[in-house]
């Protein structure tokens, strides 16, 4: 709904029902895949997802990440693997809140995912994975936000092609709409991504605030104290009589 593409047939879905199976199915696909809890097959169109039982959460969102992939592979042509896991992972709600710290804080140090290398595959290392996902999940994101309407336009080129009975070349696509080329977009993206790991230092600046609070309160505290034992004692005036007392002002 969000892209405004209908298709008309159905996505495969295939339960596998124990571990070992599962381990059949994704041996030779690559170590990323032999780790999952569900992969897309682009060879047979298929999605292929671990039982509930092995999966301890997010199952629906699981599934909805899987199709996501399938669905764009059914409209379009030479999609970047960013795009792919991007959307994947906006469309099945996996990007809690300690994932962007744990992004923010890599643009900090410096470590980040070149999309134009990545384009066609995930990083060797394990390590890096994680970091592969949010950093595709962001691009998207990015995508979205920096010209709303280019984003519309992609759509409608997208959707206006499968109408046709034909997959969009996603370049293409994305040059008709955006009018800049991949790699103009892939630095335009890494220049946003670095300023938004300043947000890191204004974000370890407020925890680091927050935890010496108490001791600040306490410090205060005892200082105030000490402030008020040293002052002298005062000497009160004698009560006066009802009589006396009657101007009030």
């Amino acid at each position: 709904m969000g892209t405004g593409v209908y298709l008309d047939s159905r996505a495969d879905i295939y339960v596998v029902p124990d571990e070992q199976s599962y381990e059949l199915l994704t041996q030779g696909k690559g170590r990323i895949v032999e780790f999952s809890s569900a992969f897309y097959s682009s060879l047979n169109h298929r999605i292929y997802i671990r039982s509930a039982d092995q999966i301890l959460s997010n199952y629906s969102g699981i599934i909805m990440h899987e199709y996501t992939h399938w669905l764009l592979d059914e409209i379009l042509r030479k999609a970047p693997l960013w795009f792919h896991e991007g959307m994947a992972t906006q469309q099945g709600n996996q990007l809690g809140l300690d994932r962007y710290y744990y992004y923010i804080r890599e643009r900090f140090w410096g470590n980040k995912m070149d999309l134009i290398k990545l384009a066609e595959n995930y990083p060797q290392h394990p390590a890096d994975w994680d970091l592969y996902y949010i950093t595709s999940y962001y691009a998207v994101q990015y995508m979205k936000d920096k010209d709303p309407q280019a984003w519309k336009d992609f759509w409608e080129i997208v959707s206006k092609n499968y109408r046709m009975g034909k997959k969009t070349i996603f370049s293409e696509a994305f040059h008709n709409a955006y009018h800049i080329d991949l790699w103009q977009f892939n630095q335009d993206f890494a220049a946003f991504s670095k300023r938004q790991a300043y947000v890191y230092i204004f974000t370890g600046l407020g925890t680091f605030i927050l935890i010496l609070m108490p001791f600040i309160l306490i410090y205060a505290h005892i200082k105030q104290r000490k402030k008020m034992k040293s002052l002298p004692d005062i000497d009160f005036p004698e009560e006066t009589t009802e009589d006396e007392d009657e101007n009030y002002y």
